[in-house]
């Protein structure tokens, strides 16, 4: 019985992800919330057949297309959908003058959920406007239908955009913070902007972007660094959530990118811990602004063996708003195990990683027994 109800979803799945046109005003997807179960347990199809078909949304679906505006000193959160972006442009709490953070909450978010007022509250605290998009109606579905509606979530989301860009708001005062999934929604932000308006949007911030549906694409169709004037990686989760190319113009490894240190000992992270350690660890760069030093490596490879201490010349840069955007390239980031994670210029040098120095003290001993 079991088998066969697999089989059946297996089938179901292929037929969902194959259409040619797939339309989120469809009834079709209510019995298949198993299917979720089964994600969460194996993980997307990294090659997601279908996933770059086409797919729209109708007008009377848009207006689950949500901007939040938030200011913990004020009203806290108020939301504008796709059809009020003048309202938007209005709101008291917004001041083009001032940079603005847009923040694109990964699969089955929300900026109703703890990772985006906090992020929104440290991007407050540097004087900025912050935007929390709201994209959960699009995200709260199998993943691969999720990752396929990215594109005009993202098409949709840069023509709110450009109607604030017409009231107001400098591009070149305008980033974009994506986690996981949002890491790729921001890509398709930033791509239908230029091709709308002709500029760039100034920065996007990807914190571990989607590998699984993306990591196999060309650049066209997942996250890049032709995205934005400035785009960066905070990588964590290579290997599984997370993807390993190095996609921008500056890309962190933290601590290899492929597991991150866990609390308790030597245990590692989850492959969930290790990819939302990206999100943990750049809310804390945005407050210890110049701890987060990390050292250049010659490949992703390299930065997985955490073999860039010996690298010459020794060239670093900061995890942060203070980045070199100038030194652009492989980065290895080295981190504590614990909170607040940073090292310092600490994490220059080999005998301060906590990965090496650990394991090697656990096999420091020519002989062991038991």
């Amino acid at each position: 019985m079991f088998l066969k109800m697999i089989i059946l979803l297996i089938l179901k799945l292929v037929f969902i992800v194959n259409a040619d046109i797939i339309n989120l005003d469809s009834k079709n997807s209510s019995d298949l919330n198993l299917i979720n179960t089964i994600f969460d347990i194996f993980g997307a199809n990294e090659e997601c057949p279908g996933s770059t078909k086409e797919a729209f949304i109708s007008n009377n679906t848009l207006k689950h297309l949500r901007i939040f505006v938030q200011n913990t000193s004020s009203s806290g959160l108020r939301k504008y959908n796709y059809f009020q972006t003048n309202e938007l442009a209005n709101d008291p709490d917004i001041d083009f003058k001032k940079n603005t953070m847009l923040y694109v909450g990964g699969f089955l978010d929300s900026p109703i959920f703890p990772f985006a007022s906090i992020m929104g509250a440290a991007y407050e605290n540097s004087g900025y406007n912050v935007l929390l998009l709201d994209t959960n109606t699009f995200t709260t579905v199998e993943y691969p239908r999720a990752a396929r509606f990215m594109r005009p979530v993202g098409m949709h989301t840069a023509k709110m955009l450009v109607d604030l860009t017409a009231q107001g708001l400098d591009p070149k005062k305008l980033e974009i913070v994506g986690l996981s999934l949002g890491g790729q929604t921001a890509s398709f932000i930033a791509k239908n902007y230029r091709l709308l308006t002709g500029m760039s949007v100034s920065r996007i911030t990807a914190l571990d972007p989607a590998g699984p549906c993306f990591r196999n694409l060309g650049p066209e169709d997942r996250l890049d660094k032709t995205d934005a004037d400035f785009v960066e990686t905070i990588n964590t989760n290579i290997d599984e959530f997370g993807m390993a190319a190095p996609v921008g113009h500056v890309n962190f490894y933290v601590n290899g990118g492929e597991n991150q240190p866990g609390e308790l000992f030597w245990m590692l992270c989850t492959s969930f811990c290790s990819h939302i350690r990206a999100y943990t660890i750049w809310t804390l760069a945005l407050r210890y602004r110049d701890a987060f030093v990390a050292i250049q490596c010659d490949s992703v490879q390299q930065a997985r063996n955490k073999n860039c201490f010996d690298r010459r010349p020794v060239v670093t840069n900061v995890l942060g708003l203070n980045i070199n955007k100038t030194n652009e390239g492989i980065f290895y980031l080295a981190t504590t195990n614990t909170p607040p994670y940073f090292l310092g210029k600490k994490g220059m040098r080999k005998q301060h990683d906590f990965y090496l120095s650990l394991t090697n003290s656990l096999n420091e001993k020519d002989v062991i027994k038991m």
